[in-house]
C-alpha cells in the first residue's frame, strides 16, 4: 500500500500525517521546495517538487490530491496519464471550481475506471451516517424541518484562496442534505453577507412543497468560535446532531409536548436519550481510499455526488445574485 500525497496545505499535511501512523505515506508532492522538503523529512519520506521526478522514482497505487481546487483536473489528468499502478485517487473538496470543468474530469476519468473518492469529510462522520439511518428507520416521522449550521471564523488571509463560503464549506452540507432528502426538487432562495467581495456568510432556504419540508443553511467565517450542527423535526421527533461532540440527541415530541410519560419513551439506543458515537472522519475517509486501493469497497463520496455539490453551490450563486427563487433536484 502506497499512497502519494499532491499538496502539504492544511488538509493535505493532514493526511499525510495519519498515513504515516497507518504506514502507507509512499511520498510528498509541493510545488513549494521549501514545504515539500520539510514535510518529506518531517515524516522521513521521499518530496518532489513536481509530477514528473515524483514518477520517474515513485509507483504509488494511489494519490491524494490536496492542491488548490483551480489546479484539481490539471494534476488529476496527470497523474492518471503517468502513475501506471494506480488503482484510486482522493480528490479533496470541492472537487473543481465549477460543475462544467467537473463534468469535463468525469468524461476523462471515464476511461481509466479508477475510483474517485471526493473529500466531502463529514460524510464520513459517524453521526451522520447514523442520523441517516434514524431517518431511513422511520423514527422521527414525517420531516418537517431541517437545519444546517456550520460557522467558524477564518483568517482573512487564507479567505482569497478558498473561495466563497459556499465551495468552502457549504458543500459539506449540501452534500448531506442531499442523501437525507433524496431526489426532492425543491425551491432555493439565498443571502448573504460579503467581505471584500466575497460571501462569507450565507443564510440558505430550501422548500418543497409537495413534500412538505423546508431545510435552512446558516454557514459562516465570521463566527467567533466553531459550531457545526444539524437539527431535524419530525412528526415523531426531534434530533439534534453536534458533529463536533459527536453526541446525538432523540426526542419524544410526545413527551415534549406532554402527551406521554418520559419513561415509556422509545429510543434506538441502549440507554436514555442521549448517544455519543465515536469515529475519526477523516481517518475513515482513508480507509475507504484504501479499501478503493484494494477493490473491495466503492467510493463512500463518488465524482457524481462532487457534481450534485457543486450544482447546488452555483445555484446558491444564482439567487444571490439575482435574488430570485431558484428551482432545482436534490440528489
Amino acid at each position: 500500500m502506497k499512497i502519494c500525497v499532491v499538496g502539504t496545505g492544511r488538509m493535505g499535511y493532514n493526511h499525510a500525517r495519519l498515513l504515516h501512523k497507518l504506514g502507507y505515506l509512499d511520498c510528498i508532492v509541493d510545488s513549494d521546495a521549501i514545504k515539500a522538503e520539510k514535510v518529506g523529512k518531517h515524516f522521513n519520506k521521499p518530496w518532489y517538487t513536481n509530477l514528473e521526478s515524483m514518477t520517474a522514482h515513485q509507483n504509488p497505487n494511489g494519490i491524494i490530491v490536496a492542491v488548490p481546487t483551480q489546479f484539481h483536473s490539471k494534476v488529476v489528468k496527470k497523474v492518471v496519464e503517468s502513475v501506471p499502478d494506480l488503482n484510486a485517487i482522493l480528490i479533496e473538496k470541492p472537487l473543481t471550481p465549477t460543475v462544467k470543468e467537473a463534468e469535463e474530469l468525469k468524461s476523462t476519468l471515464k476511461k481509466y475506471e479508477i475510483p474517485v473518492i471526493v473529500g466531502h469529510i463529514e460524510v464520513y462522520n459517524p453521526v451522520v451516517s447514523r442520523t441517516i439511518q434514524l431517518l431511513n428507520e422511520g423514527f422521527l416521522g414525517d420531516i418537517h424541518s431541517l437545519f444546517f449550521q456550520r460557522r467558524g471564523a477564518v483568517g482573512e488571509e487564507r479567505i482569497q484562496t478558498l473561495g466563497d463560503v459556499y465551495e468552502d464549506v457549504g458543500v459539506h452540507d449540501f452534500d448531506v442534505a442531499s442523501r437525507m432528502l433524496p431526489n426532492c426538487e425543491v425551491k432555493l432562495y439565498a443571502s448573504s453577507v460579503k467581505e471584500n467581495g466575497i460571501d462569507n456568510s450565507s443564510v440558505i432556504v430550501v422548500s418543497s412543497k409537495n413534500k412538505g419540508f423546508f431545510c435552512t443553511f446558516l454557514m459562516s467565517r465570521e463566527y467567533a468560535g466553531k459550531t457545526r450542527t444539524i437539527d431535524i423535526e419530525g412528526t415523531k421527533a426531534t434530533l439534534h446532531a453536534n458533529l463536533i461532540t459527536q453526541i446525538l440527541e432523540l426526542r419524544s415530541l410526545e413527551v415534549a409536548r406532554g402527551e406521554k410519560d418520559f419513561s415509556a419513551i422509545r429510543v434506538p439506543f441502549s440507554s436514555g436519550e442521549q448517544i455519543k458515537i465515536y469515529g475519526e472522519p477523516l481517518l475513515q475517509e482513508l480507509w475507504n481510499l484504501v479499501d478503493c486501493i484494494k477493490g473491495t469497497s466503492i467510493p463512500q463520496v463518488s465524482i457524481e455526488d462532487g457534481i450534485n455539490a457543486l450544482k447546488l453551490v452555483e445555484t446558491v450563486r444564482k439567487s444571490i445574485n439575482t435574488g430570485k427563487n431558484m428551482r432545482i433536484k436534490l440528489n
